[in-house]
């Protein structure tokens, strides 16, 4: 069993529709995914084992979920063998994985994301001035350890030492053909059909760089680094 673990603007909507598509297909047994996610201050849970009207042209977290929320969804996870999203955490079985981005890109993206579906208008510097520092770190620690916040550095050293296994996203593809080939089914090369319009100009990103960045978010990139030092280790199962 697998349990992945979505960090925001990490590829968790592009690898859950793929494995979703792969039940859709035939591949996988009925029931064998679920993505539980937050929205709207609770979690909620999506299979498409329940979703007759499944639409592989939807994405997943701006069409498909929406559409799906409050609909009910078989509590009966014995089925289940891959579990995904953001509210996955570490009391799920199975082997935990997750991908982290270079923070600063990541950062990048989820201020494009965020801005051009209108819930920000602040410039990039001030957005993140008012983001917490560390934000990869301090998500994981408080969604996936669901631990309240403390220090950075124990958060860091907390999370570096726990089952999570985590992987740069420069692995990911190689991750998920690993993946592939323990469940049995073909790789697939889709992406989930989320919003990628840019909005951050060069001049913009030159009015925080990422060497400010690097210094005000010194475990995050600690994170990211150590992961990618260990990304030539066959670490799946």
């Amino acid at each position: 069993m697998y349990a992945f673990h979505h960090v925001p603007k990490c590829a968790g909507s592009t690898l859950q529709y793929r494995m979703i598509l792969a039940e859709h297909e035939g591949e996988l047994k009925a029931g064998s995914t679920l993505v539980r996610y937050d929205a709207g201050g609770r979690h909620w849970d999506y299979k498409i084992k329940d979703d007759p009207v499944y639409n592989p042209k939807e994405s997943l977290h701006e069409q498909t979920f929406p559409r799906h929320r409050g609909v009910q969804v078989d509590q009966d996870h014995s089925d289940v063998i891959i579990g995904m999203g953001h509210a996955i955490d570490h009391t799920w079985p199975g082997q935990h994985i997750t991908w982290i981005r270079n923070p600063y890109d990541r950062d990048v993206s989820h201020y494009n994301y965020d801005y051009n579906l209108g819930r920000i208008n602040r410039t990039w510097e001030e957005w993140h001035w008012q983001m917490p520092t560390d934000w990869i770190l301090l998500w994981l620690y408080t969604k996936w350890l669901n631990m309240p916040e403390t220090d950075a550095q124990t958060m860091y050293e907390t999370i570096i030492n726990s089952k999570l296994v985590i992987r740069p996203i420069e692995s990911f593809e190689s991750d998920y053909a690993i993946i592939c080939e323990k469940l049995g089914i073909k790789c697939r090369t889709v992406r989930d059909n989320v919003q990628t319009d840019k909005h951050l100009t060069q001049k913009d990103l030159d009015c925080y760089s990422v060497e400010e960045h690097q210094d005000d978010n010194e475990y995050d990139w600690l994170l990211y680094e150590s992961s990618v030092r260990h990304s030539s280790l066959l670490t799946h199962p």
